[in-house]
């Protein structure tokens, strides 16, 4: 009698656990997809640090006169991630499927020169942009890009797409390897591609 009332209350006692786990948001799932609100006003993704980091870089720019392209002083690191999902089918396939879901933070760099303590580094967070595929929202090739930077450092909760027309959606379509993804500046996606 004695080892059914321990079961009883050990039952009862990881039940409540659970419950209390589950109703906490202990376990949410990070949506899959992209959420929108309307057709084309994507929401914010939440947790994109936890996505596969893909690649960084450092000036890169959609400049087309070399002039304009950013110096050393003005230049920021780019740090990209790729959803989940996206990267295990593209891993899988090498294309990324509708639904493919890319961020891309902003930091700007600063340079330390003192002995032992040499080389460039990330400093302050800028902004956040991120890309979207989805045949059924974009037209053409159902890429759309978006920029969730309000103000230095601050982000918006929901954002519409950039033009066709703006110079990201051109320079995304001619000159990334790979779908529209500039596969060519992201080591970890050109090694999981099938060979």
């Amino acid at each position: 009698m004695k080892n059914i009332l321990k079961i009883l209350v050990l039952v009862a006692f990881t039940t409540t656990i659970l419950v209390l786990g589950l109703s906490s948001g202990a376990g949410a799932q990070v949506p899959s997809a992209p959420v929108f609100e309307g057709k084309t006003t994507l929401l914010r993704p939440v947790g994109y640090r936890e996505w596969v980091f893909v690649g960084s870089s450092l000036g890169l720019s959609y400049s087309q006169n070399l002039q304009q392209a950013p110096s050393q002083n003005s230049a920021m690191y780019h740090n990209v991630y790729i959803h989940p999902a996206a990267y295990r089918e593209f891993a899988k396939t090498g294309k990324f499927p509708e639904g493919t879901m890319m961020a891309m933070e902003m930091f700007s760099a600063d340079v330390k020169k003192e002995p032992g303590l040499q080389g460039s580094y990330e400093k302050e967070f800028m902004g956040l942009e991120v890309s979207v595929k989805d045949r059924s929202r974009f037209e053409g090739a159902g890429w759309a890009y978006f920029n969730f930077t309000e103000g230095m450092g601050k982000l918006k909760a929901k954002t519409e797409p950039f033009p066709q027309s703006a110079g990201c959606v051109a320079c995304h379509s001619q000159k990334a390897e790979t779908d529209h993804v500039f596969t060519q500046f992201y080591p970890v996606l050109r090694a999981a591609a099938p060979k």
